[in-house]
């Protein structure tokens, strides 16, 4: 049985496919089980798998028709016998040693998962920024800090597999964006989350990642949030209503701002508090706003 059981999910991977396996089978821990779904891809996405698995690569390999992402997430954590739970998305690339770095972090037993630093590149391989430039992470019981904002960068997660099963087991099969997120959220109310703060993972941006639907995002996130604060009642406590509010419209909050929700900070921020509260009564916009700050960022990668 191997230390970590590694989850690739692919759909029409084909163009950066290879230099995704070259990462993940390069790693200087060795482990390892490579899962890969494969969720109905048109293209010689399964040819390629294919060759890997004639080279004698320890590869376990399932192909289905397209069912979406959290159901394919779902069938590669079913055929996973690891420990450890690590994912990997289909145009990501990890560092050397990224699985070295992480897997120490569990030798302590209250760790439910965990992960690392990231950079983003384009669809050429170069960098474009550090994940961490716009986004603060933090360790230990991070429920609060993660229900304002997701900081953990799915293509660097690693997840103890007895810990996914304490928090009721598997990704939701409905969602087909933030299905990870919502994993991490239950993963925070039941134990506590460590990371590295070097990039260990490249997160690519590239044309094919251009079709995001924030309506779609935003619809999930609000579930996510009204379940959660659901199961955790103390949180609006915490946070309180006028938080509440912008949380359940679907939009991010860091926890810098979080504060001036409190009337907290610099005016700057309060302010800012002041207008994500009059934007989540017109949620439409925001979804207008955040698509906007996505194309330009990927118009820059572009360039």
């Amino acid at each position: 049985m191997p230390k970590v059981s590694v989850n690739l999910c692919c759909y029409n991977s084909e163009p950066y496919l290879e230099e995704t396996l070259a990462s993940v089978f390069g790693q200087s821990f060795q482990d390892f089980e490579l899962v890969i779904v494969n969720d109905g891809s048109k293209d010689q996405t399964d040819a390629i798998i294919r060759r890997h698995m004639d080279a004698g690569r320890p590869v376990i390999y399932h192909a289905q028709a397209n069912a979406g992402l959290g159901a394919a997430r779902n069938k590669a954590l079913e055929l996973s016998s690891g420990e450890l739970i690590a994912i990997i998305d289909h145009d990501d690339v990890w560092e050397h040693d990224k699985l070295a770095k992480i897997i120490p972090l569990f030798d302590r037993p209250q760790v439910a998962f965990a992960g690392s630093d990231a950079v983003f590149i384009d669809s050429q391989g170069r960098r474009l920024s550090r994940y961490s430039d716009g986004i603060v992470l933090s360790r230990g019981r991070i429920l609060k800090d993660l229900f304002l904002q997701n900081f953990v960068p799915c293509a660097a997660a690693v997840m103890r597999r007895s810990a996914i099963a304490q928090a009721g087991g598997f990704f939701r099969p409905d969602f087909h964006i933030a299905e990870e997120y919502e994993l991490f959220l239950r993963l925070a109310e039941k134990g506590e989350f460590d990371f590295i703060p070097e990039p260990l993972v490249r997160i690519r941006v590239h044309a094919a990642s251009a079709g995001w639907d924030f309506r779609k995002e935003r619809l999930e996130l609000k579930l996510i949030y009204s379940e959660c604060l659901r199961r955790n009642p103390d949180l609006v406590a915490s946070i309180g209503p006028r938080l509440v509010a912008v949380k359940e419209a679907g939009l991010w909050v860091g926890p810098e701002l979080a504060q001036a929700f409190c009337g907290k900070g610099p005016a700057s921020l309060r302010l800012k508090a002041l207008g994500l509260c009059a934007l989540a009564c017109f949620p439409g916009l925001a979804d207008t706003l955040r698509d906007l700050k996505r194309r330009l960022f990927r118009l820059a990668a572009a360039r």
